[in-house]
């Protein structure tokens, strides 16, 4: 065999560094290529949610404003759309001193509403309810009762509590779920009562804007009581005597209210396909520096209902 016609060793060596260096090249453009498309992937939900947030701001304000209208009226349920570049926005308002305030409620509206949602302890776990809050299980027929009392004996000391009062903000609950402390509130109380509920209400139910359901959980509340409030509200602002003559001793639970507290109920899609549900409490205080005061805002985790996704198709 000649020397030309042997193969050079070397050329086969130079062969495979070709091999591995195109091999590596390309392992780096993948990995290159997947973290470009990761880093868009942060992009896009960062712009998505930028994006949510500004929507669920242009709800809050086209809320203030439907309330700000209904301002000395009774708040009915109503709603609005918002149509952006970036999406749409629906905004549903509600009267929030038509719920039952668990800061405020004596401890038959306890009862009556635990009743309602079907506790068979409600007696019960009213009393722990009131007992846990205030240290003292008082009505409203004895607070009424004490009343002329106390102010002919003049000040008096502090009343006894039956448990050391809570310190602080113990004593007070900021949001309905918390009503699950008490150890005779089981979750699946506090859940049934959460329609009912609010913190940002008043002694009473607003008798103007209350719903049939929440009228139904009060005390001595029947129903021709409701069917003839309800009748009576529609035909015309209610007065408070036409409002005693209705409900009768009832009316210690209902009155008429012109606060404009709002419970906001907004849901936003965006043009990507996004969407998502918040629920707010807003205020309008009268000579305010502040156009509205938002009390509590969740964005809620549950993805919205297709009843809502219809609502932008």
């Amino acid at each position: 065999m000649s020397a030309g016609s042997r193969r050079n060793p070397r050329r086969g060596v130079v062969l495979v560094a070709v091999l591995w260096t195109i091999a590596m090249l390309s392992a780096l453009a993948m990995a290159a290529a997947a973290g470009f498309r990761g880093f868009a992937g942060v992009l896009g939900v960062d712009r998505d949610r930028v994006q949510a947030e500004a929507l669920f701001t242009a709800g809050l304000e086209a809320g203030a404003d439907l309330l700000a209208k209904y301002r000395g009226r009774p708040l009915t349920p109503v709603e609005t759309r918002i149509l952006l570049s970036a999406g749409a926005a629906r905004v549903r308002l509600g009267d929030e001193l038509a719920r039952i305030d668990i800061n405020k409620a004596p401890v038959e509206v306890f009862a009556s509403l635990l009743a309602e949602i079907g506790a068979p302890d409600a007696g019960e776990v009213a009393r722990e309810i009131v007992l846990w809050r205030d240290g003292v299980v008082k009505t409203v027929a004895q607070g009424e009762a004490a009343e002329p009392r106390r102010q002919a004996a003049g000040p008096a000391p502090p009343p006894q509590r039956q448990q050391p009062a809570k310190q602080g903000f113990e004593q007070v609950f900021t949001n309905v779920r918390q009503m699950t402390q008490i150890p005779a509130v089981t979750p699946a109380y506090a859940r049934l009562m959460a329609p009912y509920a609010t913190v940002f209400g008043d002694e009473t139910v607003n008798a103007a804007t209350a719903s049939r359901q929440v009228l139904r959980a009060l005390p001595e509340m029947t129903e021709a009581k409701i069917e003839q409030l309800l009748e009576a509200r529609s035909a015309a602002p209610l007065e408070p005597a036409r409002l005693d003559q209705i409900l009768g001793s009832a009316g210690r639970y209902a009155k008429v209210s012109t606060r404009s507290v709002a419970r906001l109920r907004i849901t936003i899609a965006l043009a990507d396909g996004y969407a998502a549900a918040a629920e707010a409490v807003i205020v309008i205080l009268p000579k305010d520096t502040q156009p509205y005061r938002v009390l509590s805002f969740e964005q809620l985790p549950t993805p919205i209902g297709t009843d809502e996704r219809r609502f932008f198709e």
